[in-house]
């Protein structure tokens, strides 16, 4: 099962904007964002092939899944 992750904004500062995971069984938003190192206050918004989701979603078969930092605006 392969996974496309997509880092955005500081949450890409240091690692490969992206990259593709391949993993041997389901696993959740946050058990993929652990993976990653990142913490979940890093992160303002998931996105699953372009629907956004939560931590607790179960990540599907060959999608491209995103993570954004939090944005602040006005």
């Amino acid at each position: 099962m392969a996974v496309q992750v997509e880092l955005f904004g500081q949450l890409a500062a240091g690692a490969p904007r992206t990259r593709t995971l391949v993993l041997d069984q389901p696993m959740t938003v946050q058990e993929i964002a652990q993976h990653l190192g990142l913490a979940p206050e890093q992160i303002g918004l998931i996105v699953i092939n372009g629907v956004q989701c939560e931590m607790d979603e179960v990540v599907p078969a060959d999608c491209r899944l995103c993570f954004f930092p939090p944005v602040s605006g006005g």
